[in-house]
């Protein structure tokens, strides 16, 4: 369970940190919780307070990021009550069919994918894109896109915002776009892929997304339009 709790905590701050929420948002073992001595969550795996992104979303909010938070919680085998407003509580469900999870290494990854669990969640990724790929818009041999992985999880142990519907050509070409850019982000230091970080995250908030990667896409063209694409995406409507 341990191991479980910990891959369940990782995969929550990842998730917080890719949506741009983990502000005002801290963990704590249920320890550290305990020597507070707050009224909720004392017989918890682990507890989360937030007065930022994450409280809002629990409390008042977006329901796109309120079931993309259930599902990763439920992936891990696990359930989280609200005990305030702010502080989340969370607990193992002992209720759910016990699964021998030792005998997930030896599995192949084909094997894994025939599990019920990444059947469950490759069909709810496919409806949320309506059955269409998210790249192109086709309709036929949809296929379902893990868009990072990370050593030690299973396929259905991944936020639905870290899985993509795509047609089965998208699929293929996107994998070897990512490694490629994996391997140019090897050229960088640190501090750089931050400022990548910063200009991904902040400027699509900020800016119409067309505009803005238009402007991007115009960087170092002969045309010289550079200038052009930077006032617009200045002065065009976020969302219009």
């Amino acid at each position: 369970m341990k191991e479980k709790r910990d891959k369940l905590i990782e995969t929550l701050k990842l998730w917080l940190e890719k949506n741009d929420i983990m502000g005002e948002t801290h963990f704590y073992t249920i320890e550290e919780w305990l020597e507070r001595e707050e009224e909720y969550h004392n017989e918890s795996e682990f507890v989360i307070t937030t007065e930022g992104g994450l409280f809002y979303i629990l409390n008042f909010g977006d329901q796109k990021q309120h079931l993309e938070f259930e599902d990763i919680v439920l992936s891990f085998g696990f359930f989280y009550e609200l005990g305030n407003a702010w502080n989340i509580g969370f607990y193992y469900d002992e209720n759910l069919e016990i699964i021998d999870d030792s005998k997930e290494s030896i599995k192949t990854y084909s094997d894994k994918l025939q599990d019920l669990r990444w059947q469950d969640k490759r069909n709810l990724v496919k409806s949320n894109a309506e059955y269409r790929c998210q790249d192109c818009g086709a309709s036929t041999n949809l296929e379902v896109h893990h868009c990072y992985y990370q050593y030690g999880r299973e396929p259905w142990e991944y936020p639905l915002d870290s899985l993509r519907c795509l047609c089965r050509n998208c699929h293929e070409k996107r994998g070897k776009l990512e490694t490629v850019l994996r391997a140019k982000f090897a050229d960088l230091r640190f501090d750089e892929l931050e400022i990548f970080k910063k200009l991904i995250s902040k400027s699509i908030l900020a800016y119409n997304r067309v505009a803005f990667f238009e402007f991007l896409n115009s960087i170092g063209n002969v045309d010289g339009d550079m200038d052009e694409k930077y006032d617009k995406m200045k002065t065009i409507k976020r969302f219009s």
